[in-house]
């Protein structure tokens, strides 16, 4: 029989975009879940995961800062496993990018890591990374399909300041050397731009970048790759319960560029102002073809849902939580998660 703390886990940074689809799949399967979130008494950022089935009785939301040292001791202590997702995912910066979005990225995920190491009880870890730790580079050729053997270039992103991947590069790497030195097994999940059902009624950065698409955006950045929120976090639990996991996984079920996601999304949802084809600038245009999911296929099995699934899921969350009146002027907020 399993012992009982290998049904307790924690999920950092649960009240996400992403993060609160793992919790929601780790409750319906039984665990018992430790969620960290800036503040747990948020009813507005904290009350949909208070709402998901199981939560009353195996959900506990406990406050935790990513780069405050120490923060996470207490909190994995008695865990088996840890799900890292938590990240700011921004691509704005006041003063130096260096201190503001690359060092909370690495250090945050280090700290994790350290209380890991110091649990007496953690045994898997699996980190939320990003295909922007793949994609950064200069010497692609146009028909290139990448997968986990490629990594991006830190050179190349401080030159064209994406600081955001150069953070998830770091930090990504990092993971993988510290399950190296720690003895703990450590899986990374490097999904493409996802899209799916929001749980909470917030648009979040990722919900953003589809929201702003549907209401005539003209610029757009060239993803490459898409998947499905419920299929990234079907991806992290395959990761944490299949023993045969190791080393990191890209996530990607669709590849297609910016024109033809404006096409297909132009046709699908005709009531919304979206941009034709002629009218986008393309942003960060994509210098290969697209992902490869094949070794998390081939290891864990995982079958993705359609592009119209993911962006149906999206845009019908989208309209139900009314998010879709909201106000047009948000900025651009991400890249691929």
């Amino acid at each position: 029989m399993a012992m009982a703390n290998e049904k307790k886990v924690c999920v950092t940074g649960a009240s996400g975009f992403l993060a609160s689809w793992p919790v929601k799949r780790l409750l319906e399967e039984g665990y018992h879940v430790i969620g960290t979130v800036r503040d747990p008494d948020d009813a507005s950022k904290t009350s949909h995961l208070c709402e998901l089935p199981g939560a009353r009785e195996r959900l506990e939301l406990k406050k935790a800062d990513l780069v405050t040292q120490g923060a996470f001791d207490d909190i994995v202590q008695g865990c088996h496993g840890v799900f890292h997702v938590a990240a700011a995912v921004t691509l704005s910066y006041k003063d130096d990018p260096q201190t503001e979005i690359v060092d909370p990225c690495l250090l945050g995920t280090l700290n994790v890591l350290d209380a890991c190491k110091r649990s007496t009880t953690v045994k898997r870890v699996v980190c939320t990374s990003s295909v922007t730790a793949v994609r950064v580079r200069n010497d692609f050729k146009p028909d290139d399909v990448l997968d986990e053997s490629v990594w991006s270039s830190a050179d190349c992103c401080r030159e064209t300041q994406m600081w955001y991947g150069l953070g998830k590069t770091l930090s990504e790497q990092a993971v993988l050397e510290f399950g190296k030195e720690s003895g703990i097994d450590v899986i990374t999940i490097a999904p493409s731009l996802i899209v799916g059902e929001l749980l909470s009624s917030r648009a979040t950065a990722s919900a953003a970048d589809i929201l702003r698409l549907l209401q005539g955006a003209k610029q757009w950045i060239d993803h490459a790759g898409y998947v499905h929120l419920d299929d990234v976090a079907e991806a992290h639990l395959l990761a944490y319960t299949n023993p045969k996991a190791s080393g990191r996984y890209v996530c990607s079920a669709i590849n297609m560029s910016a024109i033809e996601l404006a096409s297909f999304m132009s046709k699908r949802y005709p009531k919304h102002k979206i941009a034709s084809t002629d009218e986008i600038e393309v942003r960060w245009p994509a210098n290969f073809k697209g992902f490869s999911s094949r070794k998390l296929q081939n290891d864990l099995g995982i079958q993705f849902k359609s592009l119209e699934q993911m962006f149906d899921d999206c845009v019908e969350s989208l309209e139900r939580k009314g998010l879709l009146h909201a106000s047009k002027s948000r900025s651009l907020g991400s890249f691929p998660s």
